[in-house]
C-alpha cells in the first residue's frame, strides 16, 4: 500500500497559523495555582498527584513556533510541552482523596475541576502535534507482518545493548545504586500511566478481535510488579506517581504521552497496536537487563528463560498483526507500522537521552573540573563571553528543568545546593563550579542569606575537545 494514502499520525503544520491563540490557552492552563513552580520542600511531591510545577515562567518566553524534532528532544521546549501534556492526561486517571480531610479535598475538586478539563481538551491536539511531529509518519511503504517482527526483534536488541553498556558505565563509576534510582524514575514510575491508557483503549473496543493472550502488555512475569516494587524501595523510590515529578526526563515523559495520545484516538487504533507492543519490547528488555544486572532483585535467569520470554513476545505480535492484516488488509498493518516506527524512533531518542544525563551525574566530580579548565579559558580567550547572572534569596528553588545550551554555574557570593537526581545534593560555595550539558535535567536552592552567581554560555566545540581528550584518557588508561 502507497504511504501517500495514511496520513501522518502528528502533524503540527495544520496549527501554525492558530499558534498565538493557542500560547493564550497555554498561559491560561499553567496560570492555576496547581501548576507553579516548586519550593525547595517540593523536590519531592509526597503522593500528591494533584502538585504539578509547570515552571509557568517559562512559558512566558517559550513560542511554539518550530515543533520537536529529534535533535531537541532533550531541550527546554520538549520538557515543558511533554509536562502539559501529562498533566492534561492524567486529568482522565481518578486519584481520589488519601484522606478526609477538608483541604485535601479541596485541592481534589480543584485539580480535576471544569476549567482545566475544558483547557486541557482544547490543547491537548495542539501540544501533541507540536511534540511528536517527528514521530508522526514512521510507516514504511510495502510493510508487512514480517517486516515488522524484524523491526520488532531489532528494538528489543538495540534495548538489551543499551542496558548492558549502561549498567557496565553505572559500576565502572561506582554510581549503580544512584543510577538504578534515576532510572526507575523514569521506567517505574511512569508505569501506571503508560498500562492506564492501554486499559483504557481495551476497554473501548481497540483491540477488538484479538486473542486475550495476544493483547500488549506493559507488564509481565520476567519481572514482576513485587519484585521491582520491593527494590524500589530499597534505593527509595517508594513513593506513588507522580511524587519524583521533578526528575522525569521529557523523552521518558514523551513515552507516556505517546500512548496516552494514540489511546485517545479511535481511528488510531492500529498505530496504538504497533505502539503498545514497541512499549512491551521495551518492558522487556529492561527486565531481562535488570535481573542479569542485580540478580537479588527477583532471582537469576534460568537457562533458556531470557529466550523463551523472547520468543513468546515474537509470536503473540504475529497472530496479533495477522489478525490485523486479516481483518484490515495492508492498510492495517501499515497504520500498526506507523505506531510501531513511532516507538521505534523515541526509543532511540530516550536511550540517547537518559544515557547521556547517567554519563553527567555518574562523573559530575569529572564535569567540575571541566568546568574549572573553562573558567580559566574563558579568563584567558573570551572574558565578554555570554553569560547570565542571578542574585537570588534563602531558599529561592529553581524547578528542574534544561537549557538548550552547555552553560557554567559559578558561585561568586554565597551558597546554594545543586542536583540532578533523586537524592543528590552538591553542595557549592564561594569558587565553585560544575559543567551542565546541553539538556540535561538539574535544579537548585540557595542556602545562605542571599546567592549571586553565573552562567556563562560555552560554545559547542569546546565541550567536544573536552570530551574527546577524556575519551583519550579513557582509552590509555584502559
Amino acid at each position: 500500500m502507497s504511504q501517500l494514502l495514511l496520513t501522518p499520525l502528528f502533524d503540527f503544520d495544520p496549527y501554525r497559523e492558530q499558534r498565538t491563540d493557542y500560547l493564550d490557552l497555554i498561559k491560561q492552563f499553567a496560570s492555576h495555582h496547581a501548576f507553579r513552580s516548586a519550593v525547595v520542600e517540593e523536590l519531592e511531591l509526597d503522593d500528591d498527584f494533584y502538585r504539578r510545577p509547570l515552571r509557568p515562567e517559562d512559558l512566558e518566553f517559550l513560542k511554539f513556533q518550530r515543533p520537536i524534532s529529534e535533535q531537541t528532544v532533550s531541550r527546554l521546549p520538549s520538557l515543558a510541552s511533554n509536562r502539559m501534556l501529562l498533566t492534561i492526561n492524567d486529568l482522565d486517571i481518578a486519584r481520589l482523596p488519601r484522606h478526609a480531610d477538608p483541604a485535601e479535598q479541596l485541592r481534589f475538586e480543584q485539580f480535576y475541576e471544569a476549567r482545566n478539563q475544558d483547557l486541557g481538551k482544547r490543547l491537548r491536539p495542539f501540544l501533541e502535534s507540536y511534540a511528536f511531529s517527528y514521530l508522526g509518519n514512521e510507516g514504511r511503504d510495502g510493510a508487512t507482518v514480517p517486516r515488522l517482527s524484524d523491526d520488532l526483534a531489532r528494538l528489543v536488541d538495540d534495548e538489551r545493548d543499551f542496558w548492558r553498556g549502561i549498567f557496565e558505565l553505572l559500576l565502572r563509576n561506582n554510581y549503580l545504586e544512584e543510577g538504578l534510582r534515576f532510572i526507575l524514575v523514569q521506567r517505574w514510575c511512569l508505569a501506571p500511566t503508560r498500562r492506564a491508557a492501554l486499559a483504557r483503549a481495551q476497554a473501548a473496543g481497540y483491540f477488538a478481535g484479538l486473542d486475550e493472550g495476544d493483547l500488549p502488555r506493559l507488564s509481565g512475569s520476567m519481572l514482576g510488579d513485587a519484585a521491582i516494587e520491593s527494590a524500589a524501595r530499597m534505593l527509595g523510590v517508594a513513593r506513588q506517581a507522580h511524587s519524583y515529578w521533578q526528575f522525569y526526563l521529557p523523552t521518558s515523559l514523551a513515552k507516556a504521552n505517546l500512548l496516552t495520545s494514540l489511546a485517545a484516538r479511535p481511528d488510531r487504533a492500529y498505530a496504538l497496536l504497533g505502539a503498545a507492543y514497541g512499549g512491551e519490547a521495551e518492558w522487556l528488555a529492561f527486565s531481562l537487563a535488570l535481573r542479569q544486572a542485580c540478580p537479588h532483585l527477583a532471582g537469576p535467569l534460568a537457562e533458556g528463560e531470557a529466550q523463551r520470554a523472547l520468543d513468546d513476545l515474537a509470536v503473540r505480535w504475529r497472530r496479533a498483526a495477522q489478525v490485523v492484516l486479516e481483518r484490515q488488509g495492508p492498510y492495517g498493518v501499515a497504520r500498526a507500522g506507523q505506531g510501531l516506527g513511532a516507538v521505534v524512533k523515541l526509543a532511540e531518542r530516550a536511550r540517547w537521552d537518559l544515557g547521556e544525563q547517567l554519563a553527567w551525574l555518574s562523573a559530575i566530580p569529572q564535569y567540575c573540573r571541566w568546568a574549572q579548565a573553562i573558567e580559566h579559558r574563558i579568563q584567558a580567550e573570551c572574558p565578554n563571553i555570554d553569560r547570565e547572572t542571578f542574585v537570588e534569596p534563602r531558599e529561592m528553588c529553581s524547578t528542574t528543568h534544561v537549557h538548550n545550551d552547555h552553560r557554567l554555574v559559578v558561585i561568586e557570593h554565597g551558597d546554594m545546593v545543586f542536583w540532578g537526581n533523586l537524592g543528590m545534593a552538591l553542595s557549592m560555595t564561594v569558587g565553585d563550579k560544575v559543567l551542565i550539558p546541553d539538556g540535561r535535567l538539574h535544579g537548585s536552592t540557595v542556602v545562605s542569606d542571599e546567592c549571586t552567581y553565573h552562567q556563562p554560555i560555552i560554545p559547542d566545540d569546546w565541550i567536544a575537545a573536552l570530551r574527546a581528550q577524556g575519551a583519550r584518557q579513557m582509552a590509555v588508561s584502559a
